[in-house]
């Protein structure tokens, strides 16, 4: 598989993990979540699809007012497909706080995770000593290789850590905001289709 090459600007802010409950489930066509999302001055969007057998069930979405190299996104949102046999998305998570990590770290004493069914725990949950997020982004890291996280956070949705392997293998983790806070397995593959700098034209 082709390496991934990343064409948008690199970013690093502080990502944080307020406690708050899930907002509730908004699904749409992608099409209309794309019109409403640039429809303000804010008219950019890089999309990552993270996709199985040629087809993406989970995109996360970076909305920007500039393509100007070093301005951060505004904002973002992560999409999962309603059911197999339809278009529509629904909201999984949407925020404001995005953490860029080049330098993921591994650990061989990490603990595996894996879906329900294959014997692995999905989930850890944060202790006085270790947080919860930095086991399963051990795990992923380690399954992935050389890689980079995308982070994101926000106070009303859950938050996600996408790690990306040079060779487009993926694994997302879903970071819950509840206290102690919780971090599970939530899906992987091996295959991600990035489009960056996309202009809708809203009527």
């Amino acid at each position: 598989m082709p390496r991934i090459i990343l064409l948008a600007p690199l970013w690093v802010c502080a990502v944080f993990w307020p406690s708050a409950a899930p907002a509730a489930a908004e699904c749409k066509d992608m099409k209309q979540f794309l019109r409403d999302e640039t429809a303000g001055a804010e008219k950019y969007v890089d999309m990552f699809t993270f996709r199985r057998d040629h087809r993406g069930d989970s995109v996360l979405i970076f909305v920007k007012d500039s393509v100007e190299k070093g301005r951060l996104p505004k904002r973002w949102l992560f999409l999962h497909r309603e059911a197999e046999t339809t278009t529509r998305f629904c909201v999984a998570g949407r925020g404001e706080e995005i953490g860029h990590n080049e330098e993921s770290r591994t650990s061989d004493a990490a603990a595996n995770f894996g879906p329900p069914g294959s014997g692995l725990p999905r989930c850890a949950t944060s202790t006085a000593k270790t947080r919860a997020a930095d086991l399963l982004h051990d795990w992923a890291v380690r399954e992935s290789g050389k890689s980079i996280v995308l982070a994101t956070a926000s106070p009303v949705t859950p938050g996600f850590q996408f790690v990306i392997g040079d060779d487009q293998n993926w694994i997302i983790i879903e970071d819950e905001n509840e206290r102690p806070q919780k971090s599970c397995y939530l899906d992987r593959g091996t295959d991600v289709f990035m489009r960056f700098n996309i202009t809708v034209l809203n009527p």
